[in-house]
């Protein structure tokens, strides 16, 4: 599997990025354990395959042997790529089988965006490893496992990154994932007065111990401070999450008169059905997804394919698309970032961003999206496009048999 076909893992395993909710003050013993036994299993891939690039006596027989084994730490003992017949250096769950673990909850936590990175990027990296298991000869192996190692070195992440880029070890230093079970927690936006972690909305801002403690994990530490008699070690989500915490102190201070208002009649599930599938908001133009078609032919369609329903990737447009997309509960804001952070694949970033922006309008109008006087914009806020992607209850456009709409 080619690195560009990363946007047909993203689109086609169920990821969504979700904005981050009020969550536990600490993540339950299985998250602090599988996030553990995840990083621990992509840490034994990565050191597996490089066991064998770099043995002196090694032959065809252990190149397989080593790409193989390091596919059954990743996948797992239940999943259809794992070898019973071939050691598994990992455990029996696999990195993937844990990461899906964590994933499958109803609520948001703030880990979700890296997780999903882990997810993308070990898919990928099994792919190549199947490559390298078919290989013949050790520079064919190289090339296959040295793509592999790319990706495995980008699941793994590092702990400065809180965000989607941060990878496992980003995950882990700097969300709920680093609290182990029965640990004390406080309030992070508040000054630490004893030993333990500081939570955030699912955000880790500090984790206080007495100096001198035997284990002191520096590990995604960003800073340290002695407060209170402690030494108080902060993540690197910390400036974020404290201008957060500033941020509402202050609105909350300030004090409005609040105005009787007389009680609203609810409205009737009638009318309730009809505001849910009323017209979604214009969000581009016509003449910037015009702009956008040409982009994408340049870009994106040798994968996702002229009529946008993917030849090395998955459709991006139509019913089959939006069904995903609902069920999935991706927003106008996530396939935008899905699309600014990852796409071309094999060369992130490399759009302008006006660029960018048009692709995702003549995304918009492809699904039938109706078309504005306002272009999509180069740089979101965090406001914009949060609506669910679906079906359009009155398609801006005549959709073909797939559903998508033509866009000229």
């Amino acid at each position: 599997m080619r690195l560009a076909n990363r946007i047909a893992l993203i689109l086609g395993a169920g990821v969504a990025f979700a904005t981050p909710v009020a969550f536990a003050s600490a993540a339950s013993p299985s998250e602090h354990a599988r996030a553990a036994a995840a990083l621990a299993d992509i840490k034994i891939a990565i050191t597996t395959i490089m066991a064998a690039e770099n043995g002196t006596t090694s032959g065809p027989a252990d190149y397989v042997q080593a790409a193989q084994s390091a596919i059954n730490a990743l996948v797992g003992s239940k999943d259809p790529a794992f070898d019973p017949h071939v050691p598994n250096p990992g455990d029996a769950t696999g990195s993937m089988g844990q990461v899906n673990a964590l994933l499958d909850q109803t609520a948001t936590p703030p880990y979700v965006p890296a997780l999903h990175g882990v997810q993308i990027n070990e898919l990928a990296a099994v792919a190549y490893l199947q490559e390298a298991v078919k290989a013949r000869g050790l520079n064919a192996f190289q090339t296959a496992s040295s793509s592999a190692l790319e990706n495995l070195e980008v699941a793994e992440g590092r702990t400065s990154q809180y965000d989607v880029l941060g990878g496992m070890l980003g995950a882990i230093a700097n969300t709920t994932l680093a609290v182990p079970d029965g640990a004390p927690t406080a309030d992070g936006c508040a000054a630490p007065k004893a030993v333990g972690y500081g939570i955030h909305h699912g955000w880790l801002v500090w984790h206080a111990v007495k100096p001198g403690a035997l284990s002191i994990p520096a590990t995604g530490t960003a800073s340290v401070k002695k407060e209170n008699g402690m030494l108080v070690l902060y993540t690197a989500a910390a400036p974020m999450v404290q201008h957060h915490c500033a941020t509402h102190a202050a609105a909350a201070a300030v004090v409005r008169p609040v105005a009787y208002t007389p009680p609203v009649k609810r409205p009737t599930l009638l009318i309730e059905a009809a505001a849910h599938t009323a017209a979604s908001a214009a969000l581009y133009t016509a003449a910037q997804a015009a702009s956008g078609k040409a982009v994408f032919a340049t870009n994106c369609a040798s994968c996702h394919g002229a009529n946008l329903q993917g030849v090395a990737a998955p459709a991006i447009a139509g019913t089959e698309f939006l069904k995903t997309a609902t069920s999935n509960k991706y927003t106008v804001s996530i396939l935008n970032t899905i699309v600014t952070q990852n796409m071309p694949l094999n060369n992130p970033g490399s759009l302008k961003p006006a660029e960018y922006a048009s692709v995702m309008a003549y995304l918009l109008a492809s699904n039938c999206y109706p078309a504005g006087k306002t272009p999509f914009p180069t740089s979101p806020g965090a406001n914009f496009g949060t609506a669910i992607v679906g079906v359009q209850a009155h398609p801006a456009g005549t959709p073909d048999k797939l559903g998508v709409c033509p866009v000229n």
